[in-house]
């Protein structure tokens, strides 16, 4: 039987114990989606990639975040499908509708964690685009969306971009 050996306030994150000792990480609702929206362009396929704070740059209060490349991501709350969180992380997110959505495939995150992250893609090409309307945290307010060309995702740092680019390189070619 696992245990809990550590929670944080609200679950958001616990540290899990296993039978055998082995520890592992698990964030609240656990798994997660990330969405690739693409447009073809004069100059070939783009992608919408949303700029955001990770945790590996934790600026001090008085420093502005770094802001990194990503696709649109999200936590699945408690019952929601992977499609499900990614149509309503996508409006939220970039202010495309979420419908329509293909499964592009799912990744481990790592060995010390269970997530699981369910990846989608959508072409946008010629699609109204409305209002994101956020969250309404801090981190959404300041993260924002650029278009760039689809190959700009190979040299990311962000795994799920460079995941997202070949998979979506082979689909679109």
């Amino acid at each position: 039987m696992e245990k809990i050996v550590f929670e944080s306030p609200k679950s958001w994150l616990q540290v899990i114990e296993t039978p055998r000792k082995y520890y592992y990480a698990r964030r609240k609702n656990k798994d997660s989606i990330a969405v690739f929206l693409v447009r073809r362009a004069e100059s070939g396929w783009e992608v919408l990639v949303r700029m955001q704070p990770l945790p590996i740059h934790n600026a001090d209060l008085d420093e502005q975040f770094e802001l990194f490349p990503c696709p649109f991501t999200g936590g699945m709350d408690g019952g929601e499908s992977p499609l499900d969180c990614a149509a309503r992380e996508t409006f939220e997110e970039s202010g495309y509708a979420g419908d329509d959505l293909q499964a592009l495939g799912h990744y481990f995150v790592g060995t010390q964690t269970d997530e699981t992250v369910y990846l989608f893609w959508k072409d946008v090409t010629d699609l109204p685009q409305q209002a994101a309307p956020q969250d309404g945290s801090y981190f959404e307010s300041i993260s924002r969306n650029e278009w760039r060309s689809l190959s700009f995702l190979k040299d990311c740092s962000y795994s799920a971009c460079q995941i997202g680019y070949y998979k979506l390189t082979e689909l679109l070619d």
